[in-house]
């Protein structure tokens, strides 16, 4: 008898192998005008006791996310241990590169089979840690802008009002296309906004935007908010570290400051996020374009060296997080 076709199925491998031709396809641009002998050059003259500082560091915030996280847990009256956070934590990074976005349900089932949380309550956790997180990020983003916006009035300045060359007319054109459909949407949005309340999308997204502002709200309230605070500084101090000492690393990055290693700091991360298997590819490509901007031709070798650092990383201590919480769960089966 045959089978019934599982459609669910088919419908996760053909989302996972288009991600997969997606990661694909930004390796190919990124790595498409390197030549290997440059590649080969370039890894040559690095120094990998910058990059080996540079693993210590990243790693060292991995650390300092499972601290935090375990100070969410307390008003809920949940005492998870720093290693079993720990283990959650980097299962988080493992599964991502199995498939994005499902780091965060492997981290709160985690802790579901160690420590017995609900998964419901889990979760809420971790809405409030990618909130506190998303607020870093604008205000380091803000702070970028200031300090570098010299550069960015540069790039307006040729974009809008020097379209001298294709590229810069093809620019110029792009933006202006842009500018159109964000004012016809806003007037759309504007004639038609008692019809887009009812939408469900809208009342969806109105739900996210409650509980973010709800978890926001929260946090002020954690019995231990003093060092929540004091961990969420340091693991951005060593995701910048971990970017800036790369940077010191390769002869072609070093004259880099630090506010512009925030500023690749900030375009790699959004590499990490864009929903492909563990950034590849969008990492490359989105930093190799941002080391455009300071002339360097070569930035997909800087990418590839701190993307597959970081990876090695997340992968080998994922392994062995993931032993660790199955052989607790069987312990738990048993107890």
């Amino acid at each position: 008898m045959n089978k019934p076709i599982n459609k669910k199925r088919i419908l996760q491998v053909g989302k996972y192998l288009l991600l997969l031709a997606v990661a694909a396809g930004l390796l190919y641009i990124s790595f498409k005008d390197i030549k290997w002998s440059d590649l080969q050059d370039s890894l040559r003259q690095t120094n990998y006791w910058w990059i080996a500082a540079s693993m210590v560091v990243g790693y060292a915030a991995f650390l300092f996310r499972a601290r935090r996280w375990q100070f969410l847990f307390e008003p809920l009256g949940y005492k998870p241990s720093f290693k079993h956070t720990y283990d959650a934590v980097m299962l988080t990074y493992l599964a991502n590169f199995a498939m994005p976005r499902f780091g965060e349900i492997a981290r709160c089932g985690a802790l579901q089979k160690t420590d017995k949380i609900p998964f419901e309550s889990s979760l809420g956790t971790v809405v409030l840690e990618r909130t506190f997180d998303m607020v870093c990020l604008i205000i380091i983003t803000v702070v970028v802008v200031f300090f570098r916006i010299d550069m960015f009035k540069e790039l307006l300045a040729k974009t809008w009002t020097q379209p001298t060359s294709a590229t810069h007319t093809g620019i110029s054109y792009g933006i202006y296309i842009i500018v159109v459909v964000i004012l016809v949407l806003a007037i759309a949005t504007f004639i038609f906004r008692h019809k887009i309340k009812q939408w469900k999308i809208t009342q969806k997204l109105k739900t996210i935007g409650s509980n973010l502002v709800n978890g926001l709200k929260s946090g002020f309230r954690l019995q231990q908010r003093g060092k929540f605070f004091f961990y969420t500084v340091l693991i951005w101090i060593a995701y910048w570290l971990q970017s800036y000492t790369v940077v010191k690393a390769m002869p072609d990055t070093q004259f880099l400051s630090g506010v512009d290693t925030l500023f690749l700091m900030i375009v790699g991360g959004l590499g990490w996020v864009v929903p492909v298997q563990g950034g590849i590819g969008a990492y490359h490509f989105l930093i190799s374009q941002a080391l455009l901007l300071y002339g360097i031709d070569k930035g997909v070798v800087f990418a590839t060296i701190s993307h597959e650092t970081q990876a090695l990383i997340m992968i080998l201590f994922g392994f062995i997080s993931f032993a660790s919480v199955m052989l607790q769960s069987k312990r738990n089966a048993h107890g």
